[in-house]
């Protein structure tokens, strides 16, 4: 059958099975298993109750029962419907891989090329519609701030609300149903204690279950009770009067461009497609009443509404050049962390007086010379047909505005200081502010900071750069997670030895480890000392764990949400064969050289192996 028309099918038989599903169910009752799901996520590792990929299937999702009308006698989404619908969003999710599959007639007999463009087209497809923005609100704010309220104005002109404006609101929204949830808490602790004292008075008094009953009616505890499940009823909503009371003038327009109510959203044919709930997260269950399943949603939304509006205004070159700058900003303030207060960094600079072949940042420190280019233009949508796909991300990546044109522009100075040239840097005038000396202690190695996460296709340029066989890989980052290590390096004191012995063995993994994040890479790296075990390891691919990310959440908890301090516990990486563990249905753990280790029995809930700190089954042991 064509791969196309399997997809098709797929899709049409879930998405009816997924609107006769919600069908009957309250507007209620499904939000709130969506946000019960995302606070359940949010402090468990649980793997099996997780989706393939919630930043995209709980939109669509919720995409799907807002186009439907609410029930003339609504029932209660239940435990049972919820794995249903977990079930099916699975399966629609994965069923793009049909995309990818060769014909049955055809196996064997394809050329490399044909395996070449699908994986690449795969794995940009994939990145591209199953990952959301991965930032927290924090970060979310600093961007919204960089990049959108310099265009108050114009927001304002073609919103009737500035982004300034919308970010208040968003904070506050933010602050309260934090303190709604900080609340909850508290009465939860209350009514525990007070129940509490009930059952052990109960138990030295001998009540009868009547007596005990008839207690629990006093105000000491009905009181405590009734305020929790209160409480808990009320979590997660939003007033619009007290918006009203706290934004007046400016209240009903947020509502209006950033809210939606069942009935109201466009009938949704494909997962590929953008859900509703992306743009108005706020779901209205009454005039005056929303839900608000996840506060993150909030700030992605106000980023994503502006700046299409932008892109679609009068303003849109202006913004472009705003963007760029503005990035170039960023990646000068976030690459300062890295380096020591003696570095030499120069911004905006030419290779020549006259103004030819110019970088974005210099930087030069023990060790290191960076080259360091900045792209802000965004990923491009790739298209369903693979062969036109890698068409689409090839020449995208080669654009003046591409990964391609960064390593390129870097790579010239590169290889001029390899080759024993001095290199001079100037400024817009023509004024030498310094030179680059050839060195053998230092490290020349070319930086391309984007704006957006571009998975795979950066986080393995073997996949799609160019580049002669003596020349090194660069490194590419996006700038969210460029922050993330920057709040690393300067939490654990780190400074340019670390960058640089981190860089030298990264570039040294394209097309020998896979993760389509970067984080994943830092945090292998942070665990083990150093990427020395997987560049020997032998291995056609080494898939690293997505637990190694793991550190910076918990940094982040720690910085930014009163967490615990975090402390690396270096220990030896372990290695497990994926093919001989899936032939032998038990974990086959090897060595670097790929022989099989002795082996040992652990525990589902003993420590796991690898050193994450995690039990065996929330880590390695997850799904065996």
């Amino acid at each position: 059958m064509n791969p196309g028309r399997e997809l098709e099918q797929e899709i049409t038989r879930g998405l009816t099975e997924l609107r006769a599903l919600l069908a009957t169910c309250s507007t209620c009752s499904v939000v709130g298993w969506c946000f019960s799901y995302y606070m359940h996520t949010a402090h468990s590792a649980d793997s099996a109750a997780r989706l393939s990929s919630p930043a995209k299937q709980i939109p669509f999702l919720l995409a799907v029962l807002l186009s439907g009308q609410e029930p003339e006698s609504p029932i209660d989404f239940s435990k049972e419907q919820w794995e249903k619908a977990k079930s099916i969003l699975d399966r629609l999710f994965s069923s793009y891989m049909y995309l990818y599959m060769p014909p049955k007639e055809e196996l064997g007999t394809l050329a490399p090329e044909w395996h070449r463009v699908r994986e690449v087209s795969m794995l940009a497809f994939l990145h591209y519609f199953n990952t959301g923005f991965l930032a927290s609100i924090h970060q979310l704010v600093e961007r919204i701030r960089i990049y959108l309220t310099p265009f108050d104005l114009e927001l304002s002109a073609a919103l009737g609300i500035s982004a300034s404006q919308a970010l208040a609101i968003c904070e506050w929204i933010a602050d309260q149903l934090q303190k709604a949830l900080d609340d909850l808490q508290s009465s939860v602790h209350a009514e525990h204690e007070e129940r509490i004292k009930l059952l052990d008075k109960a138990e030295k008094q001998g009540w009868s279950l009547d007596d005990l009953t008839e207690a629990a009616r006093d105000p000491s505890y009905l009181g405590k009770a009734e305020k929790l499940l209160s409480e808990i009823k009320g979590l997660g909503l939003l007033s619009l009067l007290d918006l009203e009371a706290a934004f007046p003038g400016i209240a009903g327009t947020f509502w209006g461009q950033f809210s939606v109510a069942r009935g109201e959203a466009p009938e949704i044919r494909y997962p590929t497609e953008q859900s509703i709930y992306e743009v108005r997260p706020l779901i209205r269950i009454s005039d005056t009443e929303a839900f608000c399943p996840l506060v993150n949603a909030l700030f992605t939304a106000l980023l994503l509404v502006g700046e299409r509006t932008l892109l679609q205004s009068p303003a849109r070159d202006k913004f472009l050049r705003s963007r760029d700058k503005a990035l170039e900003d960023e990646s000068l303030t976030k690459i300062r962390a890295f380096l020591s207060p003696g570095a030499s960094i120069w911004s905006e600079v030419y290779e020549t007086p006259d103004c030819q072949y110019e970088h974005d940042i210099v930087a030069v420190d023990d060790g290191l010379y960076l080259l360091i280019e900045a792209k802000a233009a965004p990923p491009l949508e790739p298209f369903r047909d693979p062969d036109k796909a890698f068409v689409r991300l090839r020449d995208a990546f080669r654009a003046d505005t591409g990964i391609q044109k960064a390593y390129e522009q870097g790579n010239r100075i590169v290889r001029r200081l390899k080759n024993g040239d001095v290199v001079p840097i100037y400024d817009a005038r023509g004024r030498e502010l310094g030179h680059l000396t050839p060195d053998q202690s230092k490290l020349p190695i070319g930086v391309c900071v984007t704006r957006d996460n571009f998975g795979a296709l950066a986080t393995n340029l073997a996949l799609l750069l160019e580049k002669d066989r003596g020349d090194s890989y660069p490194w590419v980052v996006n700038i969210i997670d460029l922050g993330n290590l920057a709040e690393a390096w300067s939490y654990f004191g780190w400074g340019p030895a670390e960058l640089r012995k981190y860089l030298e063995q990264r570039i040294l993994l394209h097309g020998k480890a896979f993760s389509d994040d970067e984080l994943d890479f830092v945090g292998y790296f942070m665990r083990h000392g150093s990427l020395d075990s997987a560049i020997k390891a032998r291995a056609d691919l080494l898939q690293l764990n997505p637990e190694y990310s793991s550190v910076f959440d918990d940094l982040h908890r720690h910085l930014h949400a009163g967490g615990p301090p975090v402390r690396l516990k270096q220990t030896e990486p372990v290695l497990i064969d994926l093919k001989r563990s899936l032939i032998s249905d038990e974990t086959v753990y090897v060595d670097v050289g790929g022989r099989a280790l002795a082996s040992k029995k652990i525990g589902r809930n003993e420590p796991c192996l690898c050193g994450s700190g995690k039990k065996y089954k929330r880590c390695c042991g997850a799904g065996h």
